[in-house]
């Protein structure tokens, strides 16, 4: 288990920094904001979504794909993150949710608006997420 900084905390439990850190260990694709990308194994992700993959392909804007066995991805640099179509995310999500909403219930601490205002905002992005899986299914 990774120790994380009230920061990261705070950004993997309210928004959607969580992702890398629900996919370490899974392969992914990322592209990147200077038209390339890369695609390995995700070993080690942070709040800020910093990532650190193994056995890494980088695939530059003209196709040539070069090997690394450990490559670092700046957060700043992310463009896009491609779940895996074997992953449902959408149960990875519900699962990170209801592991924070049972965290308030053991610990009888009363949630803050910005908690509350982010969990709702999770659940809407878990909506649109069904509604276009439904779209896609149809």
């Amino acid at each position: 288990m990774q120790n994380f900084s009230a920061r990261e905390k705070f950004l993997i439990a309210n928004t959607l920094n969580c992702l890398p850190v629900l996919l370490q260990g899974r392969a992914v694709l990322i592209d990147l904001h200077n038209e390339t990308s890369v695609a390995g194994i995700i070993s080690i992700a942070d709040g800020h979504m910093t990532c650190e993959l193994t056995q890494a392909v980088f695939i530059d804007r003209n196709g040539r794909q070069n090997l690394f066995d450990n490559f670092m991805i700046r957060n700043r640099m992310i463009r896009l993150l491609h779940v895996p179509e074997d992953l449902d995310i959408r149960t990875e999500l519900l699962n990170h949710l209801k592991n924070r909403a049972g965290r308030f219930k053991k610990t009888n601490t009363k949630r803050t608006f910005k908690q509350k205002r982010a969990e709702d905002r999770h659940k809407e992005t878990l909506e649109s997420i069904t509604k276009q899986q439904q779209v896609d299914e149809k």
